[in-house]
C-alpha cells in the first residue's frame, strides 16, 4: 500500500514538474522570439543594414523552438506563426519592406495569442 501511494505521489510530482517546465520554456521562447521579431520589424521599418541579421536571428530562434511548440501546443496559431516567420524570411530576401512588416506584425500577434492560450489561468482551464 505504501509503495502504491509513493508511486502515485511520484507520478504526480513528475507530471507537475513537466508542466511547469513547459510553461517556463514557452515563456522564455515566446519572449526571445518576440524581442527578435520586434528588432527585425524595427530594422525593416528603418531600412537598416541590420535587417538581414535580425531576420536570421528570428529564424534561428524559431528553428530551435519549433519542434517543442509543434509537439506540445498543437493548434492553428503555431502553424500560423511558422508561416509568418517563413514569410518574413521570404519577403526579406525579396526586399519587400511592406510585406515583411505585415508578416512581422502577424508573427507578433501569433506569439501573443499562443502565450495567452497556454497560460495556466482559470479561464484557460475551465
Amino acid at each position: 500500500m505504501k509503495i502504491r501511494v509513493g508511486i502515485s505521489i511520484g507520478l504526480i510530482v513528475l507530471a507537475l514538474s513537466f508542466a511547469f517546465y513547459c510553461i517556463l520554456r514557452l515563456n522564455r521562447a515566446t519572449d526571445e522570439l518576440r524581442q527578435a521579431t520586434e528588432a527585425a520589424l524595427l530594422a525593416a521599418t528603418e531600412q537598416s543594414p541590420d535587417w538581414l541579421a535580425a531576420t536570421d536571428e528570428v529564424a534561428r530562434l524559431w528553428e530551435r523552438e519549433r519542434g517543442f511548440m509543434h509537439i506540445l501546443f498543437p493548434h492553428m496559431n503555431i502553424n500560423e506563426l511558422e508561416w509568418s516567420i517563413g514569410a518574413m524570411q521570404h519577403y526579406q530576401r525579396l526586399g519587400d519592406h511592406a510585406l515583411f512588416i505585415e508578416s512581422s506584425v502577424r508573427a507578433l500577434q501569433c506569439l501573443n495569442t499562443v502565450r495567452e492560450m497556454e497560460r495556466p489561468t482559470l479561464g484557460n482551464i475551465f
